[in-house]
């Protein structure tokens, strides 16, 4: 744990904005300023761009869920399990909503969803102050986002445009490193933690890009432009990983020609220099030797499908250099390349799993239907206290594989709050006399983990306790020390989060593995409709999905276990499938015997697949696909393209099978 001045910064920030929002909300004689507290901490982030973010969509959400709690409220207050039903109905539909959106509008629909229980299940011994609650809330809301944004905007604020131009350097560079070494005669072991970090990083940068339009910085990239930069780095993953595979292949079959392996040096060296070489060259020298190049067996096939890879590997380095140029430099007029590409890059279908996300609005529906039937049965007073932080809970966290864990963390900490927010009720609080008394007793419980809250290893730690903090003083214009209440209340909330965990266990809980191999089963179902319905589905938009899926299944390898780590990188392999399928589904093929016989075969694989037969690729296919590379031989002139797609196909699939020169030798 390492904290500076930042940190300290941070923290001082927070608390200058909590303060302001207190002080406001009680020059106002509004009734809960704790909620416009809580809110400062629950917006602040390190970066400004990202409170901005956060600020803004939390009010629209505050603004839709309060809302939809005014109209539900009033109608079903005389039947209380259909009221329970609606709101738990509610959250549950918005968290659903919220995980499909993968967007920066996600948390619009987060908020929705909570807010209508915060606001709603309060007030149903009272309903007809509902609509009163319901713009307090926003009121209250309105005032912490505004304080938020404007101290943090205001006091050295960190730019999410600068600390990402340099990520990007950063990146970059590491992408080079990593060329470099997998394009090595002898590739270490290092390529490969290279790549894995690669995978990971791309992630990161997809969540620092959200907060782009939100930033303080004049010139700032647009968030297609971001999008683009991360599709041009993952994109490098499937095409370098061929390239090292061919490599393999051609030195067991003979050595590499002299001229392709000069041409692999040089490409070698412009990764690691820009200036050494010029890439229309190197592009130009592959086109050069892959049309010198007329395939008549197995080694020559490598090697034609080696120097296509080279070409596009070229290709898209210089590409991502363009692009990673524009986004450090975003006041920069953008090159024709990088216009065509945004225009290409408006609209990208990301991957949904509809079953998971269904799976979590179920599992937030129980917990809080659960409470509300205990609160119903029993009559408990702080009922509603659970029922709404059930609600909390399970959409803070309904992003993660596995949120029980976090779960846990935030009911481990929300009871260590408990202690500190008794020493304030009942022997700190009782002493104050003025604003500034009661500014000075909060800052040693808010400064101490504000500056822990800025480190992203306490980030989830210290949130729980401040919130918990927060709520537990409810601090209002007039204060009351109620032991039973704190008792009562205090009990309430330990046993929303335990509904949470609890619900959440039973529902969708996933590990890292498991949601490795959900990625991979719904590109396998992607990749049947790719070989069944040759031309017809959309190639733009399952590109996007799965190079989406790469850098999710990428974020995801730290956290696998060896086999399934080997499975993620298996998915890349499966990327080059799909383009190879792609390649094979021209209008004038689809009369093919051979190649639609084969298309069918790799769509039965991987219909089995999908429905979890663990099956490797049979002979059969393995004899389909020689045969369809010997019929197109056997053309003249040979189709190029063809052979291309056919000698990745039986790569990508027999990794370990002997040349295809071997197999006709064998038959």
């Amino acid at each position: 744990m390492r904290v500076g001045l930042r940190e300290v910064v941070f923290s001082a920030n927070c608390f200058a904005a909590a303060m302001l929002a207190l002080y406001v909300s009680f020059a106002l004689g509004l009734e809960r300023p704790f909620w416009a507290m809580a809110t400062v901490y629950i917006t602040s982030q390190p970066l400004s761009g990202a409170v901005r973010s956060k600020a803004v969509f939390r009010l629209i959400g505050t603004l839709v869920g309060a809302s939809a709690a005014v109209v539900m409220v009033p109608l079903l207050v005389g039947a209380p399990l259909l009221l329970s039903l609606a709101l738990a109905g509610w959250v549950a539909a918005c968290q659903f909503v919220s995980l499909l959106d993968r967007t920066p509008r996600s948390y619009l629909f987060m908020l929705a969803g909570y807010t209508a229980a915060l606001v709603g299940f309060p007030t149903v011994g009272h309903p007809e102050a509902i609509f009163d609650v319901a713009v307090l809330r926003a009121q209250e809301i309105g005032i912490g986002v505004t304080c938020a944004a404007l101290v943090h905007a205001a006091i050295w604020p960190r730019s999410v445009t600068a600390l990402l131009g340099a990520r990007v350097r950063t990146l970059l560079t590491e992408a080079e490193r990593w060329i470099a070494d997998a394009l090595a005669p002898a590739p270490t072991e290092r390529a490969d933690q290279e790549r894995r970090r690669l995978a990971a990083d791309v992630t990161e940068l997809h969540v620092m890009a959200t907060h782009v339009p939100f930033d303080t910085a004049a010139a700032r990239p647009t968030r297609a432009l971001l999008s683009a930069l991360q599709d041009r780095f993952v994109l490098l993953l499937p095409l370098v990983s061929a390239v090292e595979d061919r490599l393999r292949a051609i030195a067991v079959e003979g050595e590499v020609p002299a001229e392709v392996a000069a041409l692999v040096d040089d490409i070698r060296g412009w990764a690691s220099d820009a200036d050494a070489h010029e890439p229309a060259s190197l592009v130009a020298r592959a086109d050069a030797l892959a049309a010198a190049l007329t395939p008549t067996d197995w080694r020559e096939l490598l090697i034609a499908n080696l120097l296509d890879r080279l070409r596009e590997l070229v290709e898209a380095l210089d590409t991502a250099r363009l692009v990673a140029a524009q986004a450090i430099a975003p006041d920069a007029a953008p090159p024709e390349r990088v216009l065509a590409l945004l225009s290409e890059r408006r609209q990208r279908p990301l991957h949904r799993d509809l079953p998971l996300a269904l799976l979590s609005a179920v599992a937030t529906f129980a917990a809080i239907l659960a409470c509300c039937g205990f609160w119903i049965m029993t009559a408990w007073p702080e009922g509603a206290v659970a029922a709404m932080i059930a609600a909390v809970v399970c959409c803070f966290f309904a992003t993660m594989d596995d949120p029980v864990p976090a779960q846990r963390g935030f009911l481990i900490w929300t009871v260590a709050s408990l202690p500190l927010v008794a020493l304030y009720l009942f022997a700190l609080l009782p002493l104050v006399h003025s604003f500034e008394t009661l500014a000075l007793l909060l800052a040693p419980a808010l400064l101490v983990p504000g500056v822990l809250m800025a480190l992203p290893r306490w980030y989830g730690r210290m949130m729980p306790l401040l919130i918990g903090l927060a709520g537990g003083l409810a601090l209002t214009n007039s204060f009351t020390a109620d032991a039973a209440g704190f008792f009562n209340g205090s009990v309430a909330q330990l046993a929303g989060v335990a509904a949470a965990m609890v619900a959440t266990r039973l529902c969708r809980s996933l590990g890292a593995g498991a949601a490795l191999r959900r990625l991979r089963r719904a590109g396998w179902r992607e990749l049947v409709e790719l070989a069944a319905r040759p031309g017809r589905a959309p190639l733009p938009a399952w590109r996007s999905r799965m190079l989406d899926r790469v850098g999710l299944l990428g974020a995801r390898v730290g956290d696998l276990e060896q086999g399934d780590r080997d499975a993620g990188m298996a998915a890349l392999r499966e990327l080059r499938v799909g383009v190879n399928l792609a390649q094979l589904a021209p209008a004038n093929d689809t009369a093919d015997d051979t190649l639609a016989a084969l298309r069918a075969d790799v769509a039965a694989h991987y219909r089995a697949r999908a429905r979890g037969e663990v099956a490797a690729p049979d002979a059969a296919l393995l004899a389909r696909l020689d045969a369809a590379i010997s019929t197109a031989l056997a053309e003249a002139p040979a189709p190029r393209d063809r052979l291309a797609a056919l000698t990745g196909l039986r790569r990508n699939f027999f990794p370990a099978a002997r040349g295809l020169d071997h197999a006709r030798a064998a038959a």
